[in-house]
């Protein structure tokens, strides 16, 4: 049994006339103008088949044409065909199954798995956050899941034990993808200019030395923190990853660590970087990640801010002319648990070219501080109370409020004005239940203190830029 990538139909697409399918690399890129977007159940395999996708493209064609030539390819249904004979060249790259080449695998793999580890949502082993337990000697996948699972491994692989390592980014960071009106739209859109290209995984096995030696896009986009070798497919039974009935299913696999494959020179092209001082006080570059939202000490309001903060911050993820349209995902983990994954598509106002500050990026400020200053709004003037009771109200009510307010994304950052105002409404209508069991009774005294409460509103008033002082002389008169 064979099964190669370029024909066989494993990537879930939605076309622009509403019907779905799955399709081969080959369709894809040849009738990408007509396929709305990639349409997997699962945001992580949305995002790694995008990114294959790309690596493709570069591996085909190179740096990308000028705009004018991507604007005739996106009038077209399609790439050009002849873009892709080094497919055709290099065939066997792309098998999934035989005795020669194999895409994304390693013959010297050591490590009997089920295959169902390579699908993080499918639970093996002692992993008891799950809703449907699996059987690792009877249940399998098919070969369109194995390649979807293999896919993931160099975006969303964690550490854990026995060895295991993390992938290129470290703890998986979030992925942020413009996104195009169809996947030729957003091919086009992420096909940019980088230096150096190199080959990727599937041409050859490429090992990094160095570790702050510069990697090329292509090695970088698909460095495997995997070996894996699949088994042969065995007696017929559903899919535990789509569910369909299939004649065979590959049930076991060789899979082991590749080793340490973080790199802090890696630049990848869809993480969200910022500065952080680290323990010792230096300020040191770091991939924003996705948070356990499981832990107590978890707070909803940081993610997103922060993340929409360092996006209006930078021009890497948007455009100057028009809004941008872009694919948050995040995968939360803890170690080699696999918490969450969560999607959002936000819009993002073009770039303020040229001003010295960003409306929506400065409202976001205001909104953090506002929110921090609420507890101590409740607090009575002149009390001698340490503030905690406020404290904990608030911080029991704010993660509801954020995920509301942070649903709305696209306005809040294309019509600050006009959104921001109804944020501070989500709060309006749930202050004054706080304020009833803060201060319960009918004294007027008690009716004061809920009212006190319930108008501890954020202020969205922007703040006025203080203009800087002037110099003083030594005898303390101004120049």
């Amino acid at each position: 049994m064979n099964f190669n990538l370029l024909e066989e139909g494993f990537i879930p697409v939605l076309w622009s006339d509403g019907k779905v399918g799955r399709v081969g690399i080959r369709r894809a890129l040849a009738e990408a103008g007509g396929i709305r977007q990639i349409a997997a159940s699962n945001p992580m395999d949305n995002v790694a088949l995008l990114r294959f996708l790309l690596a493709v493209l570069y591996w085909c064609q190179g740096p990308p044409p000028s705009q004018g030539e991507k604007d005739k390819i996106l009038a077209g249904a399609g790439f050009p065909p002849g873009w892709f004979g080094k497919l055709d060249q290099q065939k066997d790259c792309f098998n999934l199954l035989g005795e020669g080449k194999r895409f994304y695998q390693d013959k010297t793999a050591k490590r009997c798995r089920p295959t169902t580890e390579l699908l993080q949502e499918l639970p093996t082993g002692n992993n008891f956050r799950h809703f449907r337990r699996s059987d690792n000697p009877r249940d399998g996948l098919c070969p369109a899941c194995c390649a979807l699972g293999l896919m993931r491994l160099p975006l969303f692989s964690v550490s854990g034990l026995p060895d295991l390592k993390a992938g290129i980014n470290g703890t998986p960071p979030i992925y942020v993808i413009p996104l195009g009106e169809t996947l030729l739209g957003t091919l086009c859109l992420n096909w940019t200019r980088r230096e150096s290209l190199g080959s990727p995984t599937w041409e050859c096995s490429q090992e990094h030395t160095a570790p702050d030696a510069a990697i090329p896009l292509l090695a970088g986009l698909t460095a495997l923190a995997r070996r894996v070798w699949l088994h042969e497919p065995t007696e017929p039974g559903p899919c535990s990853g789509c569910g369909s009935q299939q004649q065979s299913l590959i049930r076991t696999c060789e899979f082991q660590s590749a080793g340490a494959k973080q790199s802090k020179s890696w630049d990848d092209p869809h993480v969200v970087y910022v500065q952080k001082a680290n323990s010792t006080g230096d300020v040191e570059r770091r991939s924003m990640t996705a948070p356990d939202l499981t832990k107590s000490s978890f707070r909803l309001d940081r993610p997103w801010a922060t993340l929409m903060a360092a996006l209006l911050s930078s021009d890497k993820h948007r455009c100057v002319s028009g809004t941008t349209r872009l694919m948050v995902v995040g995968f939360a983990t803890d170690q080699a648990k696999n918490i969450d994954v969560w999607e959002r598509i936000c819009t993002l106002p073009p770039c303020a070219s040229g001003q010295s500050s960003d409306p929506a990026g400065e409202a976001i400020t205001i909104w953090n501080e506002q929110g921090r200053k609420i507890p101590w709004r409740m607090k009575p003037k002149n009390s001698e109370s340490d503030g905690s009771q406020f404290v904990s109200a608030v911080a029991s009510i704010r993660p509801h409020v954020e995920a509301r307010v942070s649903s709305n994304l696209a306005d809040l950052l294309s019509q600050p004005e006009k959104a921001w105002p109804k944020a501070v409404d989500e709060y309006r209508q749930i202050l004054p239940a706080v304020a009833g069991s803060l201060a319960p009774g009918f004294t007027v005294k008690a009716t004061r203190r809920r009212g006190e409460i319930a108008r501890a509103l954020p202020d969205m008033t922007p703040k006025a830029h203080a203009e800087p002082k002037k110099p003083k002389t030594k005898k303390g008169a101004t120049k």
